[in-house]
């Protein structure tokens, strides 16, 4: 029961910014962060901070476990060898400058591997997903509300501007769909750009958009093993080989690439999915304080914008190269 104030506020606040996201077609988790950053005074209620803290690790959790409803391996099957293989290799190539601009832009691994980890995979989401497996401090909190801002604000840029670019160039509706898929950093903003352009192009785009998602696992997994455990190691703590959210992730992955999941069971785990992770995003948005995001400077920034750059020069350079 001592959870019980925090996790109802934080309810409320995730459906009003669901509500809000639906009505003005802004991005949820976007709004979600905000509306929690608003109302961070709350955190300093006693009575409350014991939910909002369950809620943005636990519920977050269940989330993105849920989140492997959303795979399915015909899906990847789809799309062809070549470019799922063009999408892998500029994933790889987003990671590695993730890292390596963070060193050299002075920036934590921690925020390297949020960054490229949500521009790599699925924006926001992802970058919930690499959190729940990072140490829980409040520098990881505050750049994980960095990350959601700017990756978000990207995502509907690209949205607007890159189906311009991939029409402009005469590409095929097949190519049209990798470059977006391969490049835009949230689902919704994928399949928004897609469906500008025309319908196959939409559908194209989906397709290699949740190709990306696929690869969210291993990448949760190696940030896990490379910046997680190595803490829970050096601090003493029992190490855990494989946290349990993630073998829920894997399975759910692969009850419904075995079309053992029913459509209608899958379309609800995912939607179930987005809600938790609205509202875990709303509860971590509570605990952060915003004096402490808009003083990051301007190094965060750089990074993500040069990781978007990286990630869109590679798809549509490949592409290009093959056609």
């Amino acid at each position: 029961m001592s959870n019980y104030p925090g996790v109802v506020i934080c309810a409320v606040a995730g459906i009003s910014a669901e509500a809000i996201s639906r009505h003005y077609g802004a991005p949820a988790m976007l709004i979600a962060m905000l509306i929690g950053l608003a109302i961070h005074f709350i955190y300093d209620l006693g009575a409350a901070r014991a939910g909002i803290e369950w809620t943005s690790q636990r519920i977050l959790r269940f989330g993105v476990a849920l989140l492997g409803l959303r795979i399915a391996l015909s899906d990847i099957v789809s799309i062809g060898l070549v470019p799922l293989l063009l999408v892998l290799a500029a994933m790889a190539v987003t990671m590695l400058t993730a890292v390596v601009g963070a060193r050299a832009l002075g920036l934590t691994r921690e925020f390297a591997a949020l960054s490229g980890g949500s521009v790599a995979v699925c924006g926001a989401s992802a970058a919930a997903a690499v959190a729940s497996v990072l140490p829980p401090k409040k520098e990881t909190e505050h750049q994980l509300a960095v990350v959601i801002a700017v990756v978000t604000v990207l995502a509907t840029m690209a949205m607007i501007f890159y189906p311009l670019v991939v029409s402009a160039l005469e590409l095929t509706p097949e190519d049209k769909g990798v470059v977006l898929g391969g490049t835009i950093h949230d689902v919704a903003q994928v399949v928004a750009a897609g469906k500008a352009i025309s319908p196959k192009v939409g559908e194209l785009a989906t397709f290699v958009k949740l190709t990306r998602v696929t690869i969210l696992l291993p990448i949760v997994m190696g940030v896990y093993f490379w910046l997680g455990r190595s803490v829970a190691r050096k601090k003493g703590e029992k190490i855990q080989y494989v946290p349990g959210f993630l073998v829920a992730f894997f399975l759910f992955a692969a009850a419904n690439s075995s079309d053992l999941v029913p459509s209608v069971v899958s379309v609800w785990g995912s939607t179930i999915s987005h809600y938790f992770l609205v509202v875990a995003i709303t509860a971590i948005g509570i605990k952060t304080n915003l004096k402490s995001v808009l003083g990051v400077g301007w190094r965060p920034l750089a990074l993500i914008v040069l990781e978007t750059v990286v990630m869109f020069a590679v798809v549509l350079g490949g592409v290009l190269a093959m056609y």
